[in-house]
């Protein structure tokens, strides 16, 4: 980035994160991710939560979550992402001068800008659903088997950007490439394979370029800064028996997350297209460095899908080999943009209304705001708000909630999709779609829950725990039947069930109701 153009970067950042858009907090993935660390903060029941106690797969995001628990305010994670969000933005603009050489103009910069937020912006995201029932614009960023670097919160998988911003730095021939790959891999272990395959890549590159003491020392570099988070993850992960670790990746890969682990299930039509997009940019990068970084990722990947689904093997599934495509899609619409933009430069010189494109900046991101301000994505169930401000107001120590689980329907559903800004009774018509009803409950509450399907532990005893607690809760939920002993003995203290679909147990005391809830305490 030359220092010219750090103000330009600076604020087409802080608007790219006002369009891109934020969930409200604890939205979908952010329950499961910040429960350790919130919990750990936690000077009430919620330190007790018996998933909050299991082995946490992300540690470092851990750490940052119980920082701010204790010492500032759940808000900063909203600041967090937004910092995050600005790497994404400057080092693909980043890219893209690099792309444009001494064509990277104001004015083409400009251009650039616009069109990579315009297939970014929540605004534009939320105005296909509107029109096509469907996100499309989230599968220029992602979303091969459900998989992105960019969400709608802070979580682990926003790290990401690190290894974008990575393949920056080296292409641009700077200091530093290792650093972000180390950084990428402490925010999420899932960026291992991908980070290994940048960091090889990157040391071939050097050393064809005749500079091979200098790939020894990135590659060197790159596996000291990951060391601690392959310990980690060895150390926490390894199989306990062969057959609970088969058991648990056989759950895991076919019941919890086929949507991520099954490429039959996954590769639809858009899938296709996507991988076709992506063979299309990387042609277009011919002659540059990241013609090989590219290919290598999309090689490799390759390779490994194949051999997965040539083995059937769960384990390698939940490797998740596919999962550079987090950041190959977004390299491939910041390459095609980019030739886009130069294509059209003569145009983008002499046109008098480059005027019209600070608008559309200023545009996206108040509209990325008003999404926000009026909740108009990302959907919760805001009828469980005042069940949560009680439980909260009256949570003691020793409590655990027994709350409503439905199974949904995640196999056999092909295709990969983005709900973030699908309206919430399309959701809860869609069975591909996992139930947003007490996903905030746990955190937003502040208090020990028995189960629920969307947040899971990843040890392999720990999942076949996980695994039995789900099918008595669910078994629960639907049949009703439940004996006062059988609550206790799994130090059940409150059962939450909503009006229309009460449950009579003798031993139950009621608590508090609504016109949406009812919550019984259980008399020991």
């Amino acid at each position: 980035m030359k220092p010219s153009t750090i103000p330009q970067s600076l604020i087409g950042a802080m608007l790219f994160a006002c369009a891109y858009a934020q969930a409200p907090l604890y939205y979908s993935n952010q329950n499961q991710y910040c429960l350790h660390g919130v919990a750990a903060a936690d000077d009430g029941p919620l330190h007790s939560d018996w998933l909050a106690n299991t082995a946490s797969p992300t540690p470092a995001f851990d750490a940052i979550v119980e920082f701010t628990a204790k010492y500032g305010h759940e808000y900063a994670f909203h600041g967090y992402y937004a910092l995050l969000l600005g790497v994404y933005w400057c080092s693909l603009v980043g890219l893209f001068d690099y792309l444009a050489g001494d064509r990277a103009t104001t004015r083409r910069r400009l251009a650039f800008s616009v069109l990579l937020m315009l297939v970014h912006s929540a605004f534009v995201r939320w105005a296909s659903y509107r029109l096509f029932d469907a996100d499309y614009p989230c599968y220029a960023q992602g979303w091969l088997a459900a998989q992105y670097v960019l969400g709608a919160v802070f979580q682990p998988s926003a790290f990401g950007v690190f290894l974008i911003a990575a393949i920056h730095q080296f292409v641009r021939g700077r200091i530093g490439p290792a650093a972000f790959l180390g950084a990428a891999c402490l925010g999420h272990s899932t960026y291992l394979l991908p980070a290994g395959i940048l960091a090889l890549t990157f040391a071939g590159v050097l050393a064809m370029e005749g500079r091979r003491w200098k790939g020894a020392m990135l590659l060197g570099w790159s596996l000291l800064l990951v060391l601690p988070v392959l310990i980690y993850t060895t150390v926490n992960f390894r199989p306990t028996t062969p057959q609970a670790f088969t058991e648990a990746t056989r759950i895991l890969a076919e019941e919890r997350i086929p949507h991520h682990c099954q490429p039959m299930q996954w590769f639809d039509g858009i899938a296709g297209a996507q991988v076709g997009f992506m063979l299309f940019a990387w042609i277009l990068s011919w002659r540059t460095r990241l013609f090989p970084i590219v290919g290598a990722l999309l090689l490799v990947s390759a390779l490994l899908t194949l051999i997965q689904l040539a083995s059937d093997s769960h384990a390698l599934a939940l490797l998740f080999p596919w999962r550079s495509s987090v950041i190959v899609l977004p390299l491939a619409t910041m390459i095609v943009l980019s030739r886009l933009t130069l294509l059209a430069g003569e145009w983008v010189e002499t046109t008098p209304i480059w005027w019209l494109g600070i608008f559309a900046l200023v545009f996206f991101a108040a509209a990325g705001l008003g999404i926000m301000v009026f909740r108009q994505g990302f959907a919760t169930n805001t009828a469980e708000e005042p069940l949560m401000a009680f439980v909260r107001e009256n949570r003691e120590p020793g409590d655990v909630y027994l709350i409503p689980v439905t199974l949904p329907k995640l196999s056999g559903n092909l295709g990969a999709i983005s709900s973030d800004f699908k309206p919430l009774p399309s959701q809860r018509a869609d069975v591909r779609v996992i139930p947003i009803d007490f996903q905030r409950f746990r955190l937003g509450a502040g208090v020990p829950i028995y189960v629920d399907f969307k947040a899971i532990p990843y040890r392999d005893v720990d999942v076949l725990e996980w695994r039995q607690r789900v099918a008595w809760n669910a078994d629960v939920t639907k049949t009703r039947q439940v004996t006062r002993q059988e609550l206790l003995d799994r130090g059940i203290t409150h059962v939450v069930v909503t009006r229309d679909r009460d449950i009579s147990v003798e031993g139950l005391a009621m608590l508090w109701e609504d016109e949406n809830y009812r919550v019984y305490g259980v008399r020991r």
